[in-house]
């Protein structure tokens, strides 16, 4: 599924790679990038971001990788191309956007509100360091 996308977004990067030849500044580029590649590389993260593998978020990585190198001119690693572009790697990003949309969900005016289990209030949990606000679903496997 993810080649699938992976090579249906692929015209994607040869349009930037073609943009970069004509000799547009390195922050049009870059707005390229963030507008029509990552805009689709992070649509749906939310529902999705849990149940990807390692695999397929280095592939993403390297899909921003990509898109890093082609932007910036210069052989930098790619920690402090992403610093220089000042772009987050997809991964925190991803783990971010995941925060953010948990604690919508946890106001009470949220329409998915409703879906989350009862709260733990119980006062052994909250002398614990790390207390849990939900209960911890159990699960059994194989």
């Amino acid at each position: 599924m993810l080649m699938l996308f992976v090579q249906k977004w692929h015209p994607d990067y040869i349009s930037l790679k073609s943009q970069k030849h004509s000799g547009p500044p390195q922050k049009d580029l870059l707005c390229f990038y963030k507008s029509v590649i990552r805009s689709v590389i992070k649509y749906g993260c939310v529902i999705w971001h849990h149940n990807l593998t390692t695999t397929h978020s280095d592939r993403l990585e390297a899909l921003q990788k990509l898109a890093v190198c082609i932007i910036h001119p210069y052989t930098l690693p790619y920690n402090s191309a992403l610093s220089y572009c000042e772009v987050v790697s997809l991964k925190l990003r991803r783990h971010n956007f995941q925060q953010k949309f948990f604690k919508q969900i946890c106001h009470c005016g949220n329409c998915l509100h409703d879906l989350l289990p009862p709260e733990c209030n119980s006062s052994a949990s909250l002398r614990l360091r790390h207390p849990t606000v939900y209960p911890i679903p159990e699960v059994r496997t194989k």
